[in-house]
């Protein structure tokens, strides 16, 4: 029914709206087509939180908090310990064309001895350390459970449409202490702590209770696991979790022990915040490009609105939590960040009384949020880690300013330094490695190699790794941005043949110690290049076999 939203671009009224839907309908064949669909969760049974959510968990137990972390911490000590555990790490984080992991996993299958050569276990350390520093200290944590689709009372709808009472659906019973909902994906009877984005206080978290009506089973069997059904009626899930829809808003969910017992704390003891901020009126878009770059900015000024209150949120929870929980000024700002942030999402489309930047910079500099030191140690690593990525302008932050909290997202940070097994101090669990030069196939003809072609992929290969240096790993289609570039690089060597001394010779090149900033890319278009030929570089070894006994 999204045609209903642009009536005044068809004709102006309902009536004429719809001859103009139904004549379109009619050219095209009556031809739908699926353009969001659920899926599950690339790691598996897991899946990966965020630090606006554990750190609104209403805690500062180290006991719990190492608890909510065990998930993580087992996960990324087994990558230390278990080569298959690894491997299966590079499958699932490496999934695209242009990512060096398919090299790895081909060399490791190719020769059985890669995985011991020093090379190999340096990238792995470095690997594991950035994704224990860069994701699980920052607060990635992997819990059991995954992103759901949102539905709201499915059979009420069915009621409506035949006349009958949809009040009087019957699927779900009003609780005190959370809300009803089913989902395909947790056991009947279990308890799930549901979070949404934008998420910024222990107001947005829901405490909810899965059961399986009858009803909801009979007329919509299929529905899948990644879909939630929550209950609407007579409940306040939608201001809950600020603001939520049902236009494929999705919901994460996880029954984590803990989490789910800091939900029902959350549910119980943290009010649910009710926006009565106002629209004035719809802002007003046509067909121009004026009207275009309008729309743009004002999207982008919607962004930035959400990211500058969830900043804001997370300074004043971790001041909060660190003074005891007990500060209601300080208390208040997390929860009028979460209001300006459902104004930000909504801005582009409507206008409101208020506008949220100047709003949210006057908050900034409340005394409350003088506080020394001014961050959290993880939301230093937060900001400085975008700004690594992004390209963007640095944050300052001097050494002074930062410092160690007692808020839920700074223990769990000093929780995963410490739990991760360190195999510098456990050095009885390190293999002997040996050179990757030992598994070089055949020495490389340097002086029959075709030097004009050998330059001219290098230098294909050194723009490629130019432009995807400079793309902002923050934004939110940097993969469909790295794979048309990727896709790019390989059609300018398309129809070039690359000699097998050659591709040899740039494979050789790109372990040499100098030319490490393009090795990766390098390495990874010669593969994607001939596959056969890049692995005939190196040394082919015979799988071992398990006999049945």
């Amino acid at each position: 029914m999204k045609w209903m939203k642009f009536v005044d671009l068809m004709g102006g009224t309902c009536e004429s709206a719809f001859m103009y839907y139904n004549k379109f309908m009619k050219k095209h064949g009556e031809r739908f087509a699926i353009v969001k669909t659920g899926h599950s969760s690339k790691w598996g049974e897991l899946q990966r939180s965020s630090y606006q959510m554990n750190g609104s968990l209403p805690t500062t137990d180290e006991d719990i908090l190492k608890e909510v972390a065990k998930v993580s911490i087992d996960y990324c000590s087994n990558l230390k310990l278990d080569h298959n555990a690894f491997r299966e790490h590079l499958k699932i984080t490496g999934t695209s064309k242009y990512s060096f992991n398919n090299v790895l996993l081909a060399l490791d299958d190719w020769n059985e001895d890669f995985k011991r050569t020093k090379y190999f276990n340096d990238k792995k350390v470095d690997i594991i350390s950035r994704f224990k520093k860069e994701r699980l200290q920052l607060g990635k944590l992997l819990q059991y459970g995954d992103n759901l689709t949102i539905c709201g009372n499915l059979v009420s709808l069915l009621m409506k449409v035949v006349g009958k009472d949809f009040l009087q659906e019957e699927c779900f019973e009003s609780i005190e202490d959370g809300i009803q909902c089913y989902t395909p994906r947790f056991n009947e009877g279990e308890r799930i702590a549901g979070f949404r984005s934008p998420h910024n206080s222990p107001n947005n978290i829901v405490h909810l209770i899965n059961v399986y009506p009858p009803s909801i089973q009979k007329y919509f069997p299929k529905l899948g696991k990644n879909v939630i059904v929550i209950n609407g009626i007579g409940t306040d899930v939608q201001s809950r979790l600020n603001g939520q829809d049902l236009d494929t808003d999705a919901i994460y969910a996880t029954n984590q022990k803990q989490i789910v017992e800091l939900a029902r704390k959350a549910y119980k003891e943290y009010p649910t915040i009710i926006n009565g901020i106002k629209s004035v009126d719809i802002s007003s878009y046509n067909k121009s490009m004026e009207s275009y770059a309008k729309m743009d900015n004002a999207i982008s000024a919607s962004q930035y609105a959400v990211g500058y209150a969830s900043n804001i949120a997370q300074l004043a929870l971790s001041y909060y939590y660190d003074g005891g929980g007990n500060d209601r000024e300080i208390e208040d700002i997390f929860i009028i960040c979460s209001v300006l942030a459902q104004v930000a999402i909504d801005s582009a489309k409507r206008n409101f009384e208020i506008e949220v930047e100047p709003e949210l910079s006057k908050i900034s500099h409340f005394a409350c949020m003088k506080h020394k030191p001014q961050y959290p140690r993880f939301y230093a690593g937060v900001q400085k880690l975008k700004a690594k990525y992004s390209k963007r302008r640095r944050v300052e932050m001097l050494d002074s300013d930062i410092g160690d909290f007692n808020c839920p997202m700074d223990i769990i940070y000093r929780i995963i330094d410490k739990e991760v097994i360190d195999l510098r101090k456990n050095k009885n669990l390190i293999e002997e490695t040996i050179s990757l030069g030992t598994l070089v196939a055949d020495a490389v003809d340097i002086e029959n190699v075709d030097r004009k072609q050998r330059q001219k992929v290098i230098s294909i290969v050194n723009d490629y790794s130019k432009v995807v240096g400079s793309v902002n790993r923050e934004q939110k289609d940097y993969q469909n941005v790295r794979e048309r570039e990727f896709n790019a690089c390989m059609m300018k060597l398309k129809n070039m043949t690359i000699k097998r001394n050659v591709m040899h010779s740039l494979i050789q090149y790109a372990f040499e110690r100098e030319n490490a900033k393009i090795r990766d890319n390098l390495l990874t278009v010669l593969f994607d290049k001939d596959q056969n030929i890049f692995l005939q570089y190196f040394k082919k070894t015979e799988k071992k076999s398990t006999l049945n006994s």
